[in-house]
């Protein structure tokens, strides 16, 4: 990564939100339900909060990429903990979990007649894959109405196994923030094993 700060670290930094304010989703969703148990404040208390604002106004411009990669891997550690936590009470919360990220996803949404290389762009501005540099995303094929692509690297279970959580809750809530997500448009997306995805003209 540059030494400045550019287009990429505003793209990456707003990534970095999208998934804490998912994470903000399910832990109010647990506050309505009265799961919560101060869970927002044990939280703050283990890995503290993401900073609200621009990210110019916060970001250390010595130490960009540390200060970034920090970043990842606090909202990264926040999800895992606030779902892992509410789980451990009772597995079957993940539903009502993947409903209000389906919800989320679909205020979040690409809407209308889009094609699945727009689809594919959209999906990689939004969902979180660590750094730019770590090329997490392989595409398979690209046609005009189907685009397959394959998660190469796995960056997501370290934080899982952490706190001895598992890491297939969180792909089960990013598959319905993705649906959420193309629910109004004209592309499908489907899992299809193994880490491999495809995104399909409707």
């Amino acid at each position: 990564m540059s030494a400045f700060l550019g287009p990429i670290h505003t793209w990456l930094y707003n990534k970095i939100q999208l998934q804490d304010a998912m994470t903000d989703k399910i832990v109010a969703l647990a506050e309505e339900k009265g799961w919560a148990d101060g869970l927002r404040e044990k939280m703050a208390s283990r890995y503290g909060t993401l900073e609200t604002g621009n990210l110019e106004d916060n970001i250390n411009t010595d130490n960009i990429h540390g200060w970034l990669q920090e970043r990842v891997s606090l909202v990264e550690n926040r999800l895992a903990y606030a779902v892992t936590t509410l789980l451990e009470e009772d597995p079957a919360r993940l539903d009502d979990m993947k409903q209000a990220v389906k919800e989320f996803g679909k205020n979040r949404g690409a809407e209308g007649n889009i094609s699945v290389k727009q689809a594919y762009e959209h999906l990689e501005n939004t969902l979180l894959n660590g750094m730019p540099c770590d090329r997490v995303n392989q595409l398979v094929k690209e046609e005009s109405d189907l685009l397959a692509y394959h998660q190469a690297l796995e960056i997501h279970a370290t934080y899982w196994d952490m706190i001895h959580g598992d890491v297939k809750h969180y792909y089960e809530l990013r598959e319905a923030l993705t649906q959420g997500m193309f629910e109004g448009s004209s592309v499908q997306f489907h899992h299809t094993g193994n880490q491999e995805y495809e995104l399909r003209s409707r």
